[in-house]
């Protein structure tokens, strides 16, 4: 991946963020109590949206919750129903939106995934992978914004079990707690 001035390193753990995060997804489709090492967390389910327009005013409340001075990317409808993604150069989320085939999309741990990059592209190295260490410790950071402590601590437990390598949110920026 590429944004403005930049050539990425090679994407060694995007599968591995992406397993992480579609585990994290499935739990959060869910809601509700999970057993965790013996304890019991309470996550949210996460919310689904309807149109870019839903999808939008949630990334403003979100950001809004932010202590930095990013404003939160653009979305456009994408065509084909498969994939999502961030536009670098434009700071657009290009995400499908139309008819049944594009259901899976519609779901908050997606939009917080394409705002990690928004906010990643920002902080992260000129040279590290799109889903690096900034980009996972921006993922977390949003996370707990939106969802809440609990949910942060399942998604870094993802990814500690896979071996993806986390960055320090505090040292990148601070936010105002979502609780």
């Amino acid at each position: 991946m590429t944004s403005v001035g930049r050539v990425r390193a090679p994407d060694r753990n995007r599968a591995k963020v992406y397993a992480a995060e579609d585990q994290f997804s499935s739990l959060m489709n869910r809601g509700g109590k999970v057993e965790f090492f013996s304890s019991v967390l309470d996550v949210p389910t996460q919310k689904r949206f309807a149109n870019l327009e839903s999808i939008d005013t949630y990334m403003s409340g979100l950001f809004a919750k932010l202590d930095c001075d990013l404003f939160p990317p653009r979305t456009r409808e994408r065509k084909g129903s498969t994939r999502a993604h961030y536009e670098f150069a434009t700071q657009i989320i290009a995400i499908p939106v139309s008819g049944q085939a594009a259901m899976w999309a519609l779901r908050e741990t997606l939009i917080l995934h394409e705002c990690a990059h928004h906010v990643a592209a920002s902080y992260a190295p000129i040279d590290e992978p799109a889903h690096g260490p900034t980009f996972t410790a921006c993922m977390l950071m949003l996370v707990e914004t939106a969802l809440g402590d609990q949910a942060r601590l399942l998604l870094s437990s993802g990814y500690l079990e896979l071996g993806v390598p986390v960055g320090e949110h505090q040292e990148i920026f601070s936010h105002r707690s979502a609780t």
